[in-house]
């Protein structure tokens, strides 16, 4: 148990932002290499891409979503109370959730968007940003590339990683 002020902490110092970047790297480049596979082979089309990147982008979100609850564990010492921490930004412009909170629903919409029934607060996460969840939707209408073009329209996800970590630090700057 931290007995010390949170507020100054050595956890304070974030200690996860290294192996998230390696992580982006490491997906990004997969990423790039399928969509060199569009320029490369006439068949290979933006349907097989978005379809073969959508996990891809997944992925990136479950390790987005591991940083946010662990960066909430190393500020309060639990995670019992983590969706507080999720609202501490403004909501995104024209809705009413944080991009903490989209990158929450999006990493358990792919962790279980084969089930029979998304999770009450995944779903409506989700739906309060618009998105369609019928298990055989149309996969350039997946909520993963919507949730991406309302992360960062340019897909970037450095920025939205710096979006994470800016959050990161509104835990030690914001009254909770």
């Amino acid at each position: 148990m931290i007995t010390e002020n949170p507020k100054t902490s050595f956890l304070r110092n974030d200690f996860r932002i290294e192996s998230l970047n390696e992580i982006i790297t490491g997906l990004e480049s997969s990423i790039n290499s399928l969509k060199k596979r569009t320029e490369e082979e006439s068949w290979y089309d933006g349907i097989w891409l978005l379809e073969e990147t959508e996990p891809i982008y997944g992925l990136v979100f479950i390790a987005f979503q591991n940083y946010i609850n662990g960066s909430i564990k190393d500020f309060s010492e639990k995670t019992i109370d983590k969706t507080v921490y999720y609202k501490i930004e403004s909501n995104v412009n024209g809705f009413s959730k944080t991009k903490i909170e989209l990158i929450i629903g999006l990493a358990n919409y792919i962790k279980h968007k084969d089930e029979q029934e998304l999770h009450k607060g995944t779903r409506e996460i989700l739906e309060s940003f618009g998105m369609n969840l019928s298990i055989d939707i149309e996969v350039e209408k997946s909520p993963i590339y919507l949730g991406l073009s309302i992360l960062d329209e340019k897909w970037n996800l450095f920025a939205i990683r710096d979006s994470v970590k800016n959050w990161r630090e509104k835990l030690w700057t914001t009254q909770i």
